[in-house]
């Protein structure tokens, strides 16, 4: 009898627990609910359970965090506010959470006029290269390229400081040409400069940033973290590589990417960063894949996004709109590595930069650029390029392969191409250097100060091999194509290292 009863006290017991779980779970959804954050925003992202669970000795290989993320900001404002920031309630009163208008996670839209923006990153830019540095670089996407645009101000808040410096915006960088596309339900990427310069503070990396429109006192709703990620450089130079967003929904690129990773690694990438879309943007296989490699060594840093699909209403134009959310990614990465390596490039997971000749990697390569830069480009005296830029040429799958790396190498038995390279003015893949360039598209830099124009860079130095079909098809049989199978240099150490890589992955 006594036991029973132990029994059932032991099952009330374990009721009661359950009871009181389930209502904290409910308390916090409805809490997140309340402040204007949708109830799933902290579940619903993979990276954030993925550092929820991780242990203290690999949690700092995790690359996922995102500085707008709203729990994040909403924690930061929320702490600011309780210690009594920006009492002057007549100018320009700290931002509150909730005011901010949050799309997609990752953005926050505002208006200025007849304008809309949805801003996405902010970043403290010191470079001595640059005008007005120091500065705050503010990047979004806007709804009209020709404007009418509003007088706009920088409200700059500083850690522990109660009231925020106010700057006018100095202009407006806009990352896209109309003749690539335009219409009235796309958004553009823009760049938005905001002048430190002359500020008592101007020394100090700001901790949040707003932008508003007419009124320099009016109440922000938007408020951007800064980012600045401090050098860390040594003297060797140092490359990172930038990827757009990740889509390949249909077919497993899990050996596609593990052979052009570890390539990249041989030519000397120490990072490489993509943007994860979630969802079935990946196969499975791909996904885990590209996980081991961003939470194994940080080789390779996975950014979760979401893509602005156009204002007011998702647009009819999507090839465009993807063209345009890609070069705001560009834009990010470039920014977020500016300050630890020295050159960034901008690649496709199908596309190598291969240094020829003598040149094993792109160190050799740069320096050699950089010593022979007047013998390069005839009659110039130029000593520092923005970009070095290299010449596409085509390996398409159709012509005859070479059966002898193993079957699972894609670009080790492809080393036959057609024979002619294209133009500089097409489809050219760069090395941009972070001391001079302040824009980038996916072929070339945008913008830069203090620095030639980029360099077209002699095929017998260097040439961009782009693993895909030409888009004129007379090229796969006239001229010859021809075997060009430099990448073979490589071929022991890359198959060595993509076996051992598989290893890891239980493969």
């Amino acid at each position: 009898m006594f036991l029973r009863w132990v029994k059932i006290l032991a099952w009330l017991i374990l009721i009661a627990i359950m009871v009181k779980i389930f209502s904290l779970e409910k308390l916090t959804a409805e809490n997140a609910h309340s402040h204007g954050l949708p109830a799933k925003v902290v579940s619903a992202d993979p990276a954030f359970r993925r550092a929820a669970h991780a242990s203290p000795s690999n949690s700092h290989r995790l690359k996922y965090e995102l500085a707008n993320e709203p729990l994040k900001l909403k924690q930061l404002l929320d702490a600011n506010a309780q210690k009594n920031w920006s009492r002057d309630g007549n100018c320009a009163p700290y931002p509150r959470h909730k005011d901010l208008h949050i799309v997609n996670v990752h953005y926050q839209f505002t208006v200025g006029g007849n304008v809309t923006y949805y801003m996405f990153g902010a970043y403290y830019d010191r470079r001595h290269a640059v005008e007005n540095a120091p500065s705050v670089a503010i990047l979004a996407m806007f709804s009209s390229i020709p404007g009418p645009f509003e007088p706009a101000y920088c409200q700059v808040w500083f850690e522990d400081s109660d009231t925020p410096d106010i700057v006018e915006m100095q202009h407006q960088q806009v990352a896209w040409y109309e003749v690539w596309g335009n219409g009235p339900d796309l958004v553009y990427p823009v760049l938005l400069n905001c002048p430190l310069q002359g500020s008592p503070r101007s020394h100090r990396v700001p901790q949040l940033v707003s932008l508003v429109f007419t009124d320099r006192c009016a109440r922000a709703t938007n408020a951007l973290r800064v980012i600045y990620e401090a050098p860390q450089r040594s003297r060797a130079t140092r490359f990172a590589v930038c990827v757009k967003d990740l889509q390949f929904p249909g077919r497993d690129m899990s050996e596609r990417w593990t052979e052009w990773l570890e390539l990249m690694r041989l030519l000397g990438a120490e990072r490489v960063t993509a943007y994860d879309l979630g969802g079935a943007t990946l196969t499975a296989n791909t996904r885990r894949t590209l996980q081991h490699y961003a939470q194994h060594d940080g080789f390779l840093q996975l950014r979760p996004h979401t893509l602005l699909q156009g204002h007011p209403v998702p647009t009819i134009n999507v090839e465009a709109s993807k063209r345009l959310n890609e070069v705001l990614l560009y834009i990010d990465c470039f920014y977020r590595n500016m300050y630890e390596f020295d050159y960034v490039g901008i690649f496709d997971v199908d596309e190598v930069i291969m240094p020829l000749g003598e040149l094993h990697n792109w160190s050799q390569l740069v320096q050699h650029l950089e010593r022979n830069s007047t013998l390069a480009v005839a009659g110039s005296d130029c000593k520092a390029y923005a970009s070095y830029c290299f010449r596409n040429v085509y390996y398409p799958q159709n012509l005859t392969v070479d059966e002898s790396p193993p079957g699972n190498f894609y670009m080790l038995r492809h080393v036959r191409r057609v024979a002619e390279h294209l133009d500089a003015n097409s489809a050219v893949k760069c090395l941009h250097s972070t001391h001079f360039v302040t824009s980038v598209h996916n072929h070339f830099p945008l913008s830069w100060r203090l620095a030639c124009s980029p360099l077209d860079v002699p095929t017998s130095v260097g040439q961009m091999q782009h693993y895909r079909e030409p888009d004129d098809k007379r090229t796969l049989e006239q001229p010859t194509p021809v075997r060009d199978d430099n990448i073979w240099r490589f071929k022991d150490q890359l198959i060595g290292n993509v076996l051992a890589k598989r290893r890891e992955l239980g493969r």
